[in-house]
């Protein structure tokens, strides 16, 4: 099974995230991730998250997401996702900032 999707995020003040999410079978739908540990607002966005997301109308999925900076000079303003359900590794993605927004894809990793 392929599953490719494109999702974006906005942090709360308190460093927690709230947004969207969809695929090429789905209509968009919300996705929420609370920040573990403390947050750091010279690095937005990056940190540990517990997310959660809805499907069909029901909660669907927790797991654990891990953002990180890209570490290359060039792509500087990038990110790196990835979605872990006990430390296996079920979706990748990478995003881009745009007006405090953190908008990307990800793809479905078995």
């Amino acid at each position: 099974m392929k599953i490719k999707g494109q999702f974006y995020f906005k942090q709360t003040i308190n460093g927690n995230l709230v947004g969207e999410w969809s695929n090429y079978e789905t209509e968009p739908a919300t996705e929420s991730s609370d920040l573990q540990g403390v947050f750091d607002e010279k690095a937005p966005f990056e940190g540990t998250y517990f997310s959660t997301w809805q499907e069909d109308g029901k909660t669907a999925e927790f797991y654990e997401l891990k953002i990180t900076k890209v570490k290359t000079p060039i792509n500087s303003k990038k990110f790196d996702l990835e979605w872990n359900d006990n430390r296996t590794k079920k979706f990748t993605g990478q995003a881009m900032l745009c007006d405090n927004i953190l908008i990307g894809d990800y793809n479905y990793c078995g």
